[in-house]
């Protein structure tokens, strides 16, 4: 329990508090600062990294692992709705904080591009075909003050796990660097388990690698689903929960942290379980942003 309110509920509250302004985008959300693109950056063929820094950072603050909501412009969204015969109004998407807080009033978003489902005849995801196909260096979003439950927990020497699937790695970037900077690694042994479906899939693979090879308590454990033959991948294969079931034994008093699909969480969370890691030492937020 926290704040009075059981972990279950709040939850629920914040995940329907984040459906109904991500993914309905017709509620009023307060824009109170403005980020100008100073850098774009292809991560991979559907992943990219943008730079972004604040106008003006009075009262701007996050704990890694938050993220903002950012406004798709109006303009962008009537384009859109010409094109496709679409109703939107507002569009907001919430997207998570991939640096250290220690460089605002600079700091990065890390975006994978919504392609519509297979077999669907259904448009591509609005904001992140903004982001991949129109957003310029130079070009100003609005944003709102960060939030989300995803936070920092006190170093208290215990193991730390990592969940993420897909381009739900990106808030991990943000936690990780601020873990090292305060030689979390040192006290604590850090996992981080990264699922995707094939190699070209890893982005900030070298990074993680070279953190892997350098921080003797930090083990990066990338998992591919479906790797493909020009991989060559001699590494975890499956989805994420096996190696994670495989490479941590219980019983354990580890903090984990998860970020990816709903179930990719619900299966995460039963290796948890299984592993005596109990549910007030799980964290996570079910944003999903297209």
């Amino acid at each position: 329990m926290r704040n009075g309110m059981p972990r279950t509920v709040k939850r629920m509250a914040g995940v329907l508090a984040v459906m109904a302004l991500a993914l309905v985008g017709t509620l009023r959300a307060q824009f109170d600062y403005r980020a100008k693109v100073v850098k774009i950056e292809d991560l991979t063929h559907d992943v990219r990294r943008v730079g972004l820094e604040l106008e003006k950072s009075e009262g701007f603050s996050f704990t890694p692992g938050q993220y903002v909501f950012v406004n798709i412009p109006e303009y962008y969204v009537k384009q859109w709705n010409r094109k496709y015969g679409t109703d939107h109004a507002q569009v907001l998407r919430p997207y998570s904080f991939a640096s250290s807080s220690s460089k605002l009033p600079r700091f990065d978003v890390i975006i994978k591009w919504a392609r519509p489902p297979r077999n669907k005849d259904v448009p591509p995801g609005i904001a992140s075909s903004f982001v991949h196909q129109h957003l310029r260096v130079g070009d100003v979003l609005e944003i709102t003050e960060p939030t989300g439950d995803l936070y920092l927990r006190a170093d208290t020497g215990e193991p730390i796990i990592i969940v993420a699937g897909g381009s739900g790695a990106a808030p991990f970037v943000s936690l990780l660097e601020y873990f090292f900077e305060r030689e979390f690694d040192k006290n604590n042994e850090i996992y981080f388990f990264f699922g995707v479906r094939a190699k070209r899939d890893l982005f900030l693979h070298d990074r993680f690698l070279a953190w892997d090879k350098s921080k003797p308590r930090f083990h990066y454990i990338p998992a591919l689903s479906h790797p493909r033959p020009e991989d060559n991948w001699e590494g975890e294969t499956g989805y994420v929960q096996i190696p994670l079931d495989k490479r941590i034994k219980g019983p354990t008093g580890a903090h984990a942290y998860l970020a990816g699909p709903p179930i990719m969480i619900k299966f995460v969370e039963e290796v948890l379980r299984s592993k005596g890691i109990t549910k007030d030492r799980t964290h996570y937020d079910e944003i999903e942003a297209r």
